[in-house]
């Protein structure tokens, strides 16, 4: 059994975004001096589900990533590329995506939340239903 706390599942998102190879990332909002296109991954939480003894066996998890461009073609290109990555782990994009423009840094926000489930008995995520 394997207990997955939030930070570790940040890591991993955050981990395979970077994989892409599609520009920065970070945890929080960025400023006007960062450089760009830059994801951010925010708004993370963990739901137990299901214990035994004490221990977590059946988690959800939900993540924000929203990436921010000059352009908001350019945004949603990047999060398409990320969605596709993240649906071969079993992460569902819920709800209405953030479709933003942002005054101060002058740069398009483009992203949505993910769900998943994690089964702590045998380390896996798996589709939320």
């Amino acid at each position: 059994m394997h207990e997955l706390d939030v930070a570790t599942f940040t890591q991993f998102v955050a981990q395979k975004v970077e994989d892409l190879k599609l520009g920065e990332i970070t945890l929080s909002n960025p400023d006007i001096n960062e450089t760009f296109p830059i994801a951010v991954l925010s708004n993370v939480m963990q739901s137990i589900k299901k214990t035994e003894n004490n221990f977590p066996i059946y988690s959800r998890f939900s993540i924000t990533i929203e990436w921010w461009t000059n352009s908001k073609y350019e945004s949603m290109n990047l999060f398409q590329k990320t969605n596709n990555e993240l649906r071969k782990y079993n992460f569902a994009m819920l709800g209405t995506p953030v479709d933003m423009y942002d005054e101060v840094t002058k740069k398009h926000r483009y992203g949505g939340r993910y769900e998943v489930n994690y089964n702590g008995l045998i380390n896996s995520f798996e589709r939320v239903i």
